[in-house]
């Protein structure tokens, strides 16, 4: 009976935190690489807050970056 119970929580862990979290790390990488509005050194400095603060980095990325229509506004009106 324990034994189940550990691996319960094992199983919770897993399935509700732990792979949820990676998704949205993944998600918030792909984000930025595909974002043309980014700088080299705006990349980097993204990539280095996403990896070093596991689950803080992506959540700030996601607040702070620019919905993609104003990217899209940007991008024809200056031309890139």
């Amino acid at each position: 009976m324990v034994f189940l119970v550990g691996f319960f929580w094992s199983a919770f862990i897993l399935l509700f935190i732990f792979i949820p979290l990676i998704l949205f790390w993944i998600f918030a990488l792909a984000d930025m690489f595909r974002r043309r509005d980014l700088t080299v050194i705006g990349r980097v400095v993204w990539l280095i807050v996403i990896i070093m603060l596991p689950f803080l980095g992506p959540v700030t990325y996601l607040l702070v970056r620019p919905p993609a229509e104003m990217v899209e506004y940007w991008e024809e009106r200056v031309g890139l």
